[in-house]
């Protein structure tokens, strides 16, 4: 009987055991996703490489989004943070502002979002309090409230690009005609917007559809890659440093795979 009893609790300790180990390797596994989406996703842009904030983007300044708990977000639940990164929604109700992608990032899945929060837990609190700007003018139109989104299968190279060219790596945001307040999604791709250029100067995004003649259309699924990850033509020139090569260099093989099959799917737009 006493040895039944030993036997019965050294297993329920193994059992207790392994089901630990597998919940630190899938905390592990959203940490590590967690970073590449924040990377991908070109957070840096704005927060800055330590994710403290504190660049001015068109006339706002960006927030410290590290876990310190008085000056970033420490102190708000995982929730909070999910509701701000897709909704457009502070704790305290106020609007997120531009330049932040809410409206393409309200398109993030469940699994994605939980592990760009699991990320952010993760990094070094940095105590970097900066002034929130009055708001100036009408702020973009948000989507519709969403709580729930479902993940996008990497196996459909179509859907899954669509997913990382617009909810992670937002790269629509500058090349889809903005419209009244939001993104003219009857041309998505064609580009032509103005942005500025750091340092100075304006850039105009490209059209990336297959109707612009001169654009990707007619360029190897290599020079497409190329071109998001180094900022280099296939000339050899080089595009005007609005993206953010330095981060999309590290899309993976096989997203920038997705990314290309996506941009070859989208439907023509003449340039004007």
């Amino acid at each position: 009987m006493g040895n039944s009893i030993g036997r019965s609790i050294l297993m329920g300790l193994v059992a207790v055991l392994a089901l630990a180990s597998g919940s630190a390797s899938a905390q592990d596994a959203a940490v590590e996703r967690g970073k590449y989406l924040v990377t991908v996703g070109i957070c840096q842009g704005c927060h800055m490489q330590n994710l403290a904030g504190g660049r001015r983007t068109g006339g706002n300044i960006s927030a410290n989004i590290t876990p310190d708990r008085e000056t970033g977000i420490g102190a708000w639940t995982d929730e909070q943070v999910i509701e701000a990164i897709r909704n457009g929604k502070r704790p305290d109700g106020s609007r997120v502002r531009p330049s932040m992608g809410v409206y393409w990032y309200h398109d993030l899945s469940d699994t994605d979002v939980r592990a760009i929060v699991a990320y952010l837990r993760i990094v070094p609190p940095v105590r970097a309090q900066h002034e929130r700007s009055p708001e100036a003018g009408a702020l973009p139109v948000l989507r519709p409230r969403i709580d729930r989104v479902a993940d996008v299968p990497p196996s459909d190279k179509v859907a899954y690009g669509h997913y990382l060219v617009t909810a992670v790596a937002h790269c629509m945001v500058c090349h889809t005609p903005r419209g009244q307040g939001e993104p003219d999604l009857s041309r998505i791709g064609a580009g032509g917007n103005t942005n500025n250029v750091r340092g100075g100067g304006v850039a105009i995004s490209a059209n990336l559809t297959p109707g612009n003649p001169s654009g990707i259309a007619k360029w190897t699924d290599d020079q497409v890659k190329q071109a998001i990850t180094k900022g280099v033509r296939p000339d050899g020139s080089k595009l005007i440093p609005v993206m953010d090569f330095e981060l999309y260099q590290h899309f993976t093989s096989e997203d920038l795979d997705a990314i290309v099959v996506y941009l070859r799917s989208l439907k023509p737009v003449p340039t004007p």
